[in-house]
């Protein structure tokens, strides 16, 4: 026997859907009951996960739970986990931080890093890895220019440099095993 397409609603439980969605607070809410309605139309798991942006276990997982406990269990359940408080003191410091030079703060550089960002962060007691100042940057919609990486000085002596490194790696394996082949001939002798 052929497995049917869909899920089977009523009328009345398409009507709950609907009207979880327009009080819908959360996309997430949103998005799980409108998959669950287009699932109903008898569309492909397939599309309705590309529709939504989510995976086909997902959407079978919806459909799952709502034929078990109805539109109550689409309301996303409370993170687990210890709650970042870190992170929050950080998005209520970062702001006033990066409104001074970090020259004040003791650094070199002249504008702020992520990894000074953590370490100034430090200072005031707000232990924050550098990753998670990312993070909370991107919620912050702070958007901090990449640093290039170029040496000092003209073009010309950039290129001569890069080309004397280029020479010496070439020979620098054949040194190294200059060194080792005299090495292993004391040791034997």
């Amino acid at each position: 026997m052929a497995r049917q397409a869909g899920i089977k609603l009523t009328s009345k439980q398409r009507n709950i859907l609907r009207k979880f969605m327009e009080d819908a607070k959360d996309k997430r809410e949103y998005r799980a009951a409108f998959g669950i309605l287009l699932r109903a139309e008898r569309k492909p798991a397939e599309y309705v996960a590309q529709k939504l942006g989510v995976t086909r276990k997902q959407v079978f997982a919806w459909c799952r739970k709502f034929k078990t406990e109805g539109v109550r269990a689409l309301h996303p359940r409370k993170q687990t986990g210890r709650p970042a408080k870190e992170g929050m003191k950080a998005k209520k410091a970062i702001p006033m931080l990066l409104k001074h030079d970090p020259q004040s703060f003791g650094f070199l550089k002249g504008r702020w890093v992520l990894r000074d960002i953590s370490k100034a962060l430090k200072q005031e007691n707000i232990n924050l890895h550098y990753s998670g100042v990312h993070r909370v940057l991107a919620e912050l919609s702070i958007v901090q220019k990449s640093p290039k990486l170029r040496a000092q000085g003209s073009l010309k002596k950039n290129y001569q440099k890069r080309e004397e490194l280029r020479r010496y790696k070439q020979i620098s394996a054949a040194l190294l095993k200059k060194e080792l082949l005299s090495a292993l001939r004391m040791r034997n002798g």
